[in-house]
C-alpha cells in the first residue's frame, strides 16, 4: 500500500495515530504527512531496522525519528545496500537451482520500499509453476535453512540504537518473541540492548499469545522499559491483520513522544557543550 493509501485507511478506522515504519527507510513518511495534513490523524515519523544480536537478527523500531537527520539516512542507505546485495545473491542460487527470476522483477516488486524475501516469494510464484503461492516459495527455497536461502547482513544493534537516538527517536525492539528464543535468551537479549540504550518492546503483536503478553508485562515492569506496540500492518496481500486491529492507547504514546523529547533535549544539550 502506498503512503496515501494508509492514510485514507487509518482515517477509515479512526486512528489517532499511524506510526509510518517501513522496512530500512523513511521516504514514506513525508508522503504520509502531506497526506493526513489537513486531517485529524497524527503521523508518527518511524523506520524499522533489521539488526543483530550477537549474530542473531533482531528488528528494532524507531519511533519519533527525524525523517531527515543525516545520520539516519546514511544508515538506512547502508541497511538496503546489505538487502540489495542478499537479493542477488538469492536470485542467483535460484537461477543455479533452475528457478528462472530476474532480479529485475524482484526490484519491480519492491517498488518504493525496501527489498525483501517476500518480494522474492512474490516473483517465484509468478515465474515458476512448481510454486503455488508465497507461503511455498518459503518453504521450498528461501526459508531459513533452504536451498537458496542467504543470511542477512545487518547494522549493529548498538550503532542502530544510537542512530535512532540521534535522530531524535525511542528505539523499541520489534515483536521480541518472534526470536526463537528461549525465555531466559529473551530476557538476557533485551537486557543487554537495555544496557545498550533501548527504550523499550513491543507487548502489543499480533504474534503473541496471551501468555506471551502476560510474561512481557512482567518483564517491562521490572526493568522500566517503555511500552510499545501495533498491528505490524504490511497491506494485502501479506498477512490477515487489519490496520488499527492491535493498537496502543494514548498514554502509551504520549509516554514514548516523551522519551524522544527527552533524546533530542539531549542531543542539543552535548551540541552546545561542544
Amino acid at each position: 500500500m502506498s503512503p496515501n493509501d494508509l492514510v485514507a485507511e487509518a482515517v477509515r478506522t479512526k486512528l489517532a495515530a499511524l506510526a509510518i515504519t517501513d522496512h530500512d527507510i523513511v521516504s514514506g513518511v513525508a508522503p504520509a504527512r502531506a497526506s493526513a495534513l489537513d486531517l485529524d490523524l497524527e503521523i508518527v515519523a518511524g523506520v524499522e531496522f533489521s539488526t543483530n544480536l550477537d549474530n542473531h537478527e533482531i528488528h528494532m523500531l524507531g519511533l519519533f525519528v527525524d525523517d531527515t537527520n543525516v545520520e539516519l539516512i546514511k544508515c538506512t542507505d547502508q541497511a538496503r545496500r546489505f538487502r540489495r546485495q542478499r537479493a542477488k545473491e538469492i536470485v542467483e542460487r535460484l537461477n543455479s537451482k533452475g528457478v528462472d527470476v530476474e532480479f529485475t522483477a524482484v526490484e519491480s516488486a519492491a517498488g518504493y520500499g525496501s527489498i525483501g524475501r517476500p518480494h522474492i516469494a512474490k516473483v517465484i510464484v509468478e515465474a515458476h509453476e512448481g510454486t503455488g503461492n508465497v507461503e511455498e516459495a518459503f518453504r521450498k527455497w528461501i526459508g531459513v535453512g533452504k536451498t537458496a536461502f542467504v543470511p542477512k547482513e545487518t547494522v549493529g544493534a548498538e550503532e542502530v540504537i544510537r542512530v535512532v537516538h540521534r535522530a531524535g527517536g525511542v528505539a523499541i525492539l520489534a515483536h521480541p518473541d518472534s526470536y526463537r528464543w528461549s525465555w531466559r535468551r529473551c530476557q538476557e537479549g533485551i537486557r543487554t540492548l537495555a544496557n545498550l540504550g533501548l527504550d523499550g518492546f513491543e507487548l502489543v503483536h499480533p504474534s503473541y499469545t496471551s501468555n506471551a503478553r502476560k510474561k512481557f508485562k512482567g518483564l517491562i515492569d521490572e526493568m522500566r522499559l517503555l511500552p510499545s506496540g501495533g498491528s505490524d500492518f504490511h497491506g494485502p496481500p501479506v498477512g490477515t491483520t487489519r490496520l488499527g486491529e492491535y493498537a496502543v492507547s494514548l498514554q502509551w504514546l504520549e509516554a514514548l513522544r516523551e522519551a524522544a523529547m527527552n533524546h533530542r533535549a539531549n542531543i542539543h544539550s552535548t551540541e552546545e557543550n561542544v
